[in-house]
């Protein structure tokens, strides 16, 4: 069987496995008229603590009333959730650096959305941004679906692809690096057309990596004239800038990723503080991406909160094969590295930056371990960086939504936005990881069993055998057709 025929079958099946005459609880379909969810606890994503759940209305997929009094007048049309007391209710969830792409035969990342897509889901992330795509029609190709009501997934941002130099993956180092797919004398206005290309198929935010000074310029500004939001990874592989944060930031950047300054302490780190000042002034996004960067190390240290689970049995018995034989990666950095990061987030935290800190996992798989789960590594390691478990699910939900621009559909539990909702075991305020004991995940008023999601993808991502390498081989697509 090869891979479309896979995704067909699968997504057939997850159809099945979803509509089982078992009630609400494992619909993959709107619920007929109303859908009520009592009791609980509610923490909508608007204040600092969590209330008592006196009743949360939807209808049509969306939040219809929140704090309803809902017991004397329950219509019979209307499907009823009823929360233990010790049961929390929060917003979906937003990764906004969720790679879906793959390197799993050593020939470049490329892009498996589907079952990235359920597992992204059954973890409670009912939205992602995808930061940057080797094969961008194949995240929008499952957007559509998923749009229509064909696909089951989280609700995809779609980056459309890297916009700079780093389209050709690792076969480069830095801006001056010439590619096929962003040569270096591009021309302004091939840039110009490139972000409104990607903005005709509804790209709402690009990613920034490896472009020079002037082509990021003209990017950010041709991103805002699409009515478009930018993100930039500024570093290159000789650890220097591309182009300097305080220029991006000048420049009206709108996130930036990874780290605010080059050094580990010492005088290439000297610059943190003038650059907080700046971020807060100019309201600039930051997404630290901790469990990626100290990823190996903190996995090492507490590896019972960071491993939870098997993920390696969502890959195909051959793709299991591949993945032991290439072994761990080393450190993205050294402890004095991490400590840096650590220290920039908690800094830009204590100094009033609380509403401008995200989540995003920056997982590109070259392992057994995948993003959807990544994303619950990412919370914790912000609370081990001194983060209240509070500020770190902001980040998740309110802050997400804002810093992508759909804060009047997504983000908190508010009347008139879509109801992208999770109900957890226990409460995420007092500790995090009760964020990933999941009951249900509700993505615009459609209830799902994070079990049953889970299990209709095991041994599902990667190739079938050596046969079956094609759709996961990276070719780089040259800018300008002969």
């Amino acid at each position: 069987m090869n891979h479309s025929a896979r995704i067909v079958l699968s997504a057939a099946t997850m159809l099945i496995l979803l509509t089982p005459a078992m009630g609400y609880a494992e619909r993959s379909g709107p619920v007929d008229g109303e859908l009520i969810i009592r009791g609980g606890w509610l923490f909508d994503g608007v204040g600092d603590t969590r209330r008592p759940n006196r009743g949360i209305i939807i209808r049509a997929g969306k939040i219809a009333e929140v704090d309803a009094d809902v017991p004397q007048r329950i219509p019979t049309t209307a499907n009823v959730m009823d929360l233990a007391d010790s049961e929390t209710i929060f917003p979906g969830m937003i990764d906004l650096h969720a790679h879906y792409n793959l390197d799993l035969v050593d020939a470049g990342r490329v892009e498996e959305v589907v079952y990235n897509g359920v597992i992204f889901l059954a973890n409670g992330v009912t939205s992602t941004w995808s930061a940057g795509e080797y094969y961008p029609e194949r995240v929008i190709t499952q957007r559509d679906l998923i749009d229509a009501g064909k696909a089951i997934g989280p609700r995809l941002f779609a980056s459309g692809p890297y916009f700079g130099a780093f389209r050709c993956e690792y076969d480069i180092k830095t801006a001056a690096d010439d590619c096929p797919a962003w040569p270096n004398d591009i021309t302004e206005a091939e840039i110009r057309r490139e972000v409104d290309k990607w903005a005709e198929q509804g790209v709402i935010s690009i990613k920034i990596k490896q472009a020079t000074p002037i082509e990021a310029k003209i990017l950010i500004e041709q991103a805002h004239k699409n009515g478009m939001t930018a993100t930039a990874h500024l570093a290159n592989y000789n650890v220097e800038y591309d182009v300097p944060l305080k220029d991006a930031i000048l420049m009206g950047i709108d996130r930036v990723e990874h780290q605010l300054t080059l050094g580990s302490g010492g005088p290439r780190s000297a610059e943190m503080e003038e650059m907080i000042d700046l971020i807060l002034t100019h309201q600039v996004y930051y997404d630290a991406n901790l469990q990626m960067y100290g990823g190996i190390n903190l996995r090492r240290e507490h590896p019972a909160e960071m491993i939870w689970t098997d993920e390696a049995k969502y890959f195909t018995p051959y793709t299991q094969s591949l993945l032991r034989k290439r072994g761990p990666p080393p450190p993205e950095s050294d402890e004095a590295e991490f400590a840096q990061r650590v220290l920039e987030l908690k800094t830009l935290y204590e100094s009033g930056g609380e509403n401008l800190l995200v989540v995003g996992t920056d997982e590109p798989v070259y392992t057994s371990l995948l993003p959807g789960f990544a994303y619950h590594r990412e919370l914790l390691a912000m609370t081990y960086a001194g983060l209240p478990p509070v500020t770190v699910l902001k980040a998740a939900t309110t802050n997400g939504a804002n810093a992508l621009g759909i804060e009047a559909r997504l983000g908190s539990i508010e009347p008139g936005k879509l109801a992208d909702l999770v109900v957890v075991r226990g409460n995420p305020l007092d500790d995090i990881k009760a964020a990933r004991n999941i009951r249900f995940v509700i993505k615009e008023g459609i209830v799902y069993n994070p079990e049953v999601l889970l299990r209709s993808v095991v041994g599902m991502i990667g190739p079938l055998g050596p046969d079956d390498h094609e759709n996961w081989t990276l070719r780089i697509k040259p800018l300008r057709e002969n």
